[in-house]
């Protein structure tokens, strides 16, 4: 979620906004089931040295499954000296979602932001039919774009360079729906998958488990795979960009899968 969540706070007692270095400052992380929750998916709390965790909104960080809990628990257990944000992906999309259901403006931000993906999408861009790089858009996204059709009830074409065509009323509707239609832990999961995707299309194929992570990060790195293979990479900055967006991606691609295991005899 772009420029939404700044600040990176895990009590009521410590605030500390980016890119000042917060030490670690907690012994350990452990889960614990919450008492007489209200919400269905306020089931479980993390604590740091028996204090729950907050979000950045303030909100109590508490989670559906001890599944969720034991995973953010385990983030905050492998931290160092220094907290690094960067590699605690699950803390940051259950704290997007919670933080959400307190501010309804967010996930109206949220749906749009994954809406706006689709007329630019990654896998409808296509490059001059004279190209190389257009038989290998092709080959390799047309199927996906078809599956994504048909599976999704979409009728969306390829564009071609900066002519990017806007959304069919149908199609708007469709996705607008599709997109609605989502709880708001769902919701921050497909919008992570966009985001580092740079594809609509793409991180609703994985939801629809018909992509894996990995084809999915090829398939959105085509171009620059191609321009990689023309005139080389810069070596160190190629590899970590690739391995983030996989890291993330499967984060949010384990979070869907967390937030609908649940185990009362855990």
């Amino acid at each position: 979620m772009r420029g939404l969540i700044v600040r990176f706070r895990f009590s009521e007692q410590v605030s500390v906004q980016q890119p000042i270095q917060l030490k670690r400052f907690y012994k350990e992380a452990t889960i614990e089931m919450a008492t007489n929750p209200t919400n269905p998916y306020h089931q479980w709390l993390v604590k740091l040295d028996g204090k729950t965790v907050k979000t950045p909104s303030k909100n109590t960080l508490a989670v559906p499954s001890p599944q969720l809990a034991s995973f953010i628990a385990h983030e905050f257990n492998m931290q160092t000296e220094y907290i690094r944000p960067t590699t605690m992906p699950l803390l940051t999309l259950a704290r997007n979602a919670i933080d959400i259901e307190a501010d309804d403006r967010i996930r109206q931000f949220m749906e749009q932001s994954i809406i706006s993906y689709l007329e630019r999408d990654t896998v409808l861009f296509r490059e001059n039919p004279d190209t190389k790089l257009y038989k290998i858009q092709k080959d390799k996204l047309d199927p996906q774009l078809k599956i994504f059709n048909e599976k999704f009830g979409l009728h969306l074409k390829p564009n071609f360079g900066l002519n990017i065509e806007p959304l069919k009323q149908y199609d708007q509707i469709r996705i607008e729906t599709i997109v609605s239609e989502l709880n708001n832990w769902q919701l921050v999961s497909l919008d992570a998958k966009v985001e580092n995707l740079k594809s609509c299309i793409l991180a609703l194929l994985i939801w629809n488990n018909h992509l894996q992570v990995e084809e999915a990060v090829k398939l959105s790195r085509l171009e620059e795979d191609f321009q990689i293979a023309q005139f080389g990479k810069v070596e160190g900055h190629h590899d970590y960009d690739e391995n983030t967006i996989m890291m993330n991606v499967s984060a949010s691609k384990l979070f869907a899968q967390l937030i609908q295991t649940q185990s009362i005899a855990y």
